[in-house]
């Protein structure tokens, strides 16, 4: 028992001592945001010391060499298009133009196929996670942070014949460490393993003959408060082979930053409300607007400047109550408007991207030759909690089907308005003076008309 404890007490602590306790960028939660140094180089760890960056993926990437199709993208679709309008205006894609406007194409696949149940609310999580990426390249368009780290080791030990120096006595740890490992062994074998398997587990690691290794990881770093991110048109279609791809336009431009960070100046008045560009978007089909998401600026025939949120969700089939789930979707697409309102209005994005190659060719001693190779990418994007005040209105609710999947969507278009003159906390009933001692006096007698075709 005495040594069982022992051992226990040595493997904790070796535990203790080789665990990573750092989580930095592992999710987006915890991105690590880069500090630039005067001499704008970072401190990085070292191969040996990232031992996170040496585990081999158990997953088998097959070689597709030969095997690619060119097919139309709505991506590809709408880059096209967005190039040719730009190019008449004198305009370019992915960059800073002369007034100051930045519009950048990006496209995000759907994780659930179109032909399965819940591909529309992973459509909507497709649109949002696109529009997180734009606007971290929008954001890398004005500036971003750039980390680079690069390693090179090579190694080269012939050996021939045994060192009589290497020979020592074995230290008590070392003993320990042994008695640990044979006590191990017994377990898993009583527990089912074969010994051959156990055998192999115990043995040396080989020694090498020759090792070259490098190592390169570059990041790039985006984080601010962004405004007025508005969504200049849409292109979405099934490519095959359960992809399904939603690409979006976003633009950036100072008027609309300036224009979201006042929402008392943005808010539609009666004016907007009752204008025909108000009746044209409320006299749009079902099928101009499926491919209407996220929000955008408007401007009406006077030259006002407006915005508008648009929200879609599909609709549950039930054998009973179907109407309730129609009632329910309706309302989860005028909130999905109405979030999409608040990120036009502001958005504070941090975002990373992380970038990492490995190559590893090693000669054992024995002869034994290996080559191993990793190659890392993540993309991480936290957009922070914030709660913000809106007015809105609900201008227009419709249905319709998707042309894919013949799913039937519920969709909602809210405008952002002024603020209303509706005070709720301040108490508006007038006190009605007590007369108990007056009696009440009859009246005449109401009585509901009888409708047409009432069952008599």
């Amino acid at each position: 028992m005495k040594y069982l404890l022992i051992i226990a007490i040595v493997l904790g602590s070796i535990f203790y001592l080789t665990s990573d306790s750092k989580n930095d960028d592992v999710n987006a939660d915890n991105i690590k945001l880069e500090n630039v140094t005067e001499d704008n180089v970072t401190e990085g760890k070292s191969i040996n010391e990232s031992n996170q960056y040496n585990n081999s993926s158990k997953l088998k990437v097959e070689d597709l060499a030969g095997d690619d199709q060119i097919t139309e993208r709505p991506k590809n679709v709408l880059e096209e298009s967005i190039d040719k309008i730009l190019i008449s205006k004198n305009k370019g894609r992915d960059i800073e133009n002369n007034d100051g406007s930045i519009y950048v194409v990006v496209g995000e696949s759907t994780v659930i196929p179109s032909n399965k149940n819940g591909f529309i609310n992973s459509r909507n999580i497709a649109f949002s996670k696109a529009l997180l990426k734009a606007k971290m390249k929008i954001l890398g368009v004005q500036e971003q942070i750039i980390t680079t780290e690069k390693e090179s080791n090579f190694i080269s030990r012939l050996k021939d014949g045994n060192d009589p120096d290497l020979s020592k006595k074995a230290s008590f740890l070392e003993k320990i460490g042994k008695l640990a490992n044979q006590s191990v062994d017994q377990a898993l074998i009583k527990l089912g393993m074969d010994e051959t398997d156990v055998m192999v587990m115990n043995q040396n690691q080989k020694e090498k003959a020759f090792s070259d290794s490098f190592r390169k990881q570059v990041s790039s770093c985006v984080a601010s408060m962004i405004r007025g991110i508005s969504i200049v048109k849409v292109a979405e279609g099934e490519i095959g082979d359960n992809n399904y791809e939603i690409a979006i336009c976003v633009k950036y431009s100072p008027e609309d930053q300036a224009l979201s960070s006042n929402q008392n100046e943005l808010g539609a008045g009666k004016d907007i409300q009752n204008s025909e560009a108000i009746k044209k978007i409320r006299s749009l089909s079902p099928e101009k607007l499926i491919t209407m998401l996220g929000a955008k600026f408007y401007t009406d025939e006077n030259g006002n400047r407006f915005a508008l949120g648009f929200g879609q969700r599909s609709v549950r089939k039930s054998t009973r109550r179907q109407s309730t789930f129609e009632d329910m979707a309706q309302d989860q697409s005028i909130l999905d408007a109405k979030e999409n309102l608040s990120n036009l209005l502001a958005e504070d994005i941090i975002g990373k991207e992380i970038q990492e190659d490995i190559e590893k060719e090693t000669e054992y001693q024995d002869g034994e030759y290996s080559i191993y190779t990793e190659t890392n990418f993540s993309r991480l994007i936290k957009s922070k909690k914030r709660s913000i005040k809106m007015s809105t209105i609900t201008i227009k609710n419709w249905s319709g089907v998707h042309p894919v999947s013949n799913t039937k969507i519920m969709g909602s278009i809210v405008l952002l308005t002024e603020k209303n003159s509706v005070n709720f906390n301040k108490n508006t009933i007038k006190k009605v003076p007590n007369n108990s001692n007056e009696k009440t006096k009859s009246s005449n007698v109401y009585e509901s008309d009888v409708d047409d075709g009432a069952d008599f």
